[in-house]
């Protein structure tokens, strides 16, 4: 008895494997806490946390001398009726618009009756074929974005306000 109190003492009150598990357990946590902060540290002087590349509407391209792209969609999606050969069909489509300058989603915000009124006219014009195939679906886009663009332009006395439009939902029936 007195020979095994004389070995714990000489090991400071506690067995080795003791000491080992408590090292790599401390060891364990120092190096996930280490790679945690490394990886925030990139993450930073990449500007990945500076708030810019998040959600909402706003994105930014690659590039730092380009100005940040705004997002905006068209909602409600806009649903119309139209013939096809006899038949009445339905279609739905949900699209996005994209700018530069915010100042274009307010004056857009300002004329949505007279938008909305004049894509639902546009799509309720559409055959159905056209409608079917991707070279159709690319005109139809085509022609709302050169609707929306001209009424921007009469409106608001801007000339390409709206860059681009995006057709983010396509249905028929």
């Amino acid at each position: 008895m007195a020979e095994e109190a004389k070995n714990k003492e000489s090991n400071g009150g506690a067995s080795s494997p003791m000491k080992l598990v408590v090292t790599m357990i401390v060891g364990g946590i120092l190096l996930v806490a280490v790679s945690i902060g490394g990886v925030f540290f990139m993450m930073k002087s990449m500007g990945m946390l500076d708030g810019k590349g998040g959600g909402g509407h706003k994105q930014e391209h690659a590039s730092a001398t380009s100005k940040p792209v705004i997002y905006f969609p068209l909602e409600p999606a806009f649903v119309v009726n139209f013939k096809d050969r006899g038949r009445t069909r339905f279609l739905q489509v949900t699209m996005d618009v994209t700018t530069a300058d915010g100042s274009v989603i307010d004056e857009m915000k300002k004329h949505m009756p007279l938008i909305r009124n004049n894509i639902l006219i546009l799509l309720s014009k559409q055959d159905g074929d056209l409608l079917q195939s991707a070279e159709g679906k690319e005109k139809i886009r085509e022609a709302v974005l050169k609707e929306l663009q001209e009424i921007m332009t009469e409106k608001t006395g801007m000339v390409k306000t709206v860059e681009a439009l995006y057709i983010t939902s396509f249905v028929t029936q």
